[in-house]
């Protein structure tokens, strides 16, 4: 029995084929990078599920929703506490807030999770706005390429933050926003490669982080320098599902 890819239209074997187990789309193999051991696993239900990029698209927004109410958790214990000691009118007040505050942190997070920010790139000395853009783009450009990275498209740099022209060394992040999340993963995967290049070591790229993801990320550092200090070895920040955690290395 032959059934068609939803990707490329075609028909192949069941055996070729895997379902979605969200939303029960059917894919070739080939078209999802797929091999025959694992296709073979999945329709054996031995245990091993398979998601469409769209469907795990939905399942990574919805551990973002769940990161920002980790992160959250311990202001709501605080809260409560202070909402047992105030009249009902003013306790409804604070869940309304609080709950608000989840929205816009969640809402905050879909606006950025396209942007890129890189850090250490000095600015031009009496140059205009418009050439400032355009050695940035240029400069952008040139990063990418040594990363080994393709076409991204027209990429628009945004320097942050307010110009001071009294500084000697301006060095304001530059803004980038990229056609997709998985064009961020791949320039931060290969970012790493900077740090032992010579033209690009003091430049760093990190994700478009919000206010409550800096002082997240701050508090697991501060953790981790503390942990280094008292004589633990070996140990990193790694993310998982969006969550900074200290981890030990690999190496």
């Amino acid at each position: 029995m032959s059934t068609s890819c939803t990707c490329c239209g075609r028909n192949a074997d069941s055996c070729k084929i895997v379902n979605c187990c969200v939303c029960g789309k059917s894919y070739k193999i080939e078209c999802v990078d797929l091999t025959n051991a694992e296709a073979r696993k999945i329709h054996q239900k031995s245990g091993l599920s398979w998601s469409c990029k769209n469907c795990a698209k939905i399942g990574s927004d919805i551990n973002s929703l769940k990161a920002v109410i980790v992160a959250l958790q311990e202001e709501i214990k605080v809260l409560k506490l202070s909402v047992s000691t105030v009249p009902p009118s003013t306790a409804t007040s604070a869940s309304l807030l609080q709950t608000e505050k989840v929205i816009q942190e969640v809402s905050e997070r879909s606006k950025r999770k396209c942007n890129i920010i890189i850090y250490g790139r000095s600015e031009l000395i009496n140059k205009n706005k418009t050439e400032q853009s355009e050695a940035d783009t240029v400069f952008v450009k040139d990063v990418l390429t040594a990363l080994k990275i393709g076409d991204l498209g027209d990429l628009k740099p945004i320097r942050l933050g307010k110009y001071d022209p009294t500084k000697q060394d301006r060095r304001r992040p530059i803004k980038i926003t990229l056609s997709s999340e998985e064009d961020v993963v791949s320039v931060l995967r290969a970012s790493k490669s900077l740090k032992t290049t010579d033209p690009w070591k003091n430049i760093f790229i990190s994700r478009d982080r919000t206010k409550m993801q800096n002082e997240l990320y701050k508090s697991v550092r501060n953790e981790l320098h503390e942990r280094l200090s008292n004589g633990e070895q070996n140990l990193i920040i790694k993310y998982k599902d969006g969550i900074p955690n200290i981890v030990h290395s690999e190496n």
